[in-house]
């Protein structure tokens, strides 16, 4: 009989999946005619031995479990009448015997086919269905959580470099804002390291444009959607400049459809997804001090310098890109004329929806609009400042429901 040998392994390569291999030790092992008496020896002298196998030509045949066996012969009278008998009384002919290329993850939908006694008990561990060894239930627990452990640390690494990529796409237009606005504020947060919200700012030869989008879903799925978005604006400009929001939203719209076969779908009855945007994309002509709008259901706010007053600016309730938004729709392009002083305000829903206060319900729009209007001598990035901690303090221990974004721009 071999030796039962340390349970302390070194750690699986990280380059392949475990398996049952792995987790095999090679515990001593009786044959179907060796007598009780025999295997309460053994019992005694390896203290550390959870379940003995019963092997025949090599082949595994039963498991004894330590616990059972010794409660059994405890009993009264059971050492007079078993202790010459063969252990197969006391044997489960049924254990789980499995090949040691198993995979962990195999592992784990036998042992819970097989219910507790595949932890408790042990499971058998074979090659070529010869017998190799036991694995033990505290051993495959340990397994499945350090492949989880390292799985969650590769996605984590994955995600957090994804993050970057997505801040490089972004940086190209906060620096674009910072040489063009004298005074502006803006906040990108997302709420997975890397997430659904956008935006972007350009300038050309009569003014600036600028798009905050909020897309469908938030880490990885809502940062897939903002290439999509990305990509769409990209073709959207390029076929009709800068200075008309509607019809660039519009174009926006069939291109997200188009690549998400969300036109196909429709037409076949099916839905494989329903995605897209709320949107707003603001035009200004510095020449004649006038902005030019269009809103998929996106809130924004213009607070008055003249007369401190705000206003909501009108926005469309159709979103881009979703299945119901027809291919064709027309988001129509507003205008104003903006004041020195005035003051331009948007935001993703990430703000307003986020759960907190005594009675945990949203933010809302009305506690913003009442900041914006208590602050609005403030310049705007002390304004946008006191936005942020004041939602935070909101939220206090509630959890982070969306993306935030929001951008402010003082004329």
């Amino acid at each position: 009989m071999s030796a039962v040998v340390s349970t302390v392994r070194a750690a699986v390569p990280s380059a392949r999946r475990p398996s049952a291999g792995d987790l095999c030790l090679p515990v001593p092992s009786i044959s179907p005619e060796t007598d009780n008496a025999a295997v309460l020896r053994l019992f005694s002298q390896h203290k550390g031995l959870v379940g003995l196998p019963v092997v025949e030509n090599g082949r595994p045949f039963g498991l004894i479990n330590r616990h059972i066996f010794l409660s059994q012969m405890a009993r009264p009278f059971q050492w007079e009448l078993y202790a010459r008998k063969s252990c197969i009384a006391f044997m489960d002919k049924s254990p789980l015997v499995v090949d040691a290329k198993t995979s962990i993850d195999e592992m784990v939908d036998l042992a819970v086919a097989y219910g507790d006694k595949s932890l408790a008990d042990g499971f058998i561990i074979t090659s070529s269905d010869h017998y190799q060894g036991i694995g033990l239930g505290i051993d495959l627990v340990r397994a499945v959580s350090e492949m989880h452990a390292r799985q969650h640390h590769q996605i984590m690494q994955s995600i957090e470099y994804a993050s970057v990529i997505q801040g490089a796409m972004l940086a190209t237009s906060r620096q674009e804002m910072a040489a063009t606005l004298n005074d502006w504020c803006l906040t990108w947060e997302p709420r997975d390291h890397v997430g659904g919200d956008y935006y972007h700012f350009t300038r050309h030869d009569r003014g600036w444009l600028a798009v905050i989008v909020d897309c469908t879903g938030h880490g990885v799925p809502g940062a897939f959607m903002t290439l999509i978005f990305s990509s769409a604006l990209e073709r959207a400009l390029a076929l009709h400049g800068p200075s008309h929001p509607g019809v660039l939203l519009q174009e926006i719209n069939g291109h997200i459809k188009d690549a998400l076969g969300q036109i196909a779908d429709r037409a076949r009855g099916t839905q494989n997804s329903n995605d897209g945007c709320d949107a707003i994309l603001v035009a200004m002509d510095t020449s004649e001090g006038r902005l030019r709008w269009s809103s998929a259901r996106m809130p924004a706010f213009i607070l008055s310098a003249a007369t401190g007053e705000l206003a909501s600016l009108t926005g469309d309730r159709m979103g881009a890109g979703y299945t119901e938004t027809p291919r064709d729709y027309v988001w129509p392009t507003h205008e104003k004329a903006m004041e020195p002083g005035d003051v331009f305000f948007t935001t993703t829903d990430g703000l307003t929806d986020q759960v907190g206060g005594e009675r945990r319900i949203m933010y809302g729009k009305r506690r913003l609009q009442g900041l914006l209007k208590r602050c609005r001598e403030l310049p705007m990035p002390a304004l946008g400042e006191e936005l942020l901690c004041e939602h935070r303090r909101y939220q206090d221990s509630e959890i982070r429901r969306d993306d935030l974004t929001f951008w402010g721009w003082r004329a």
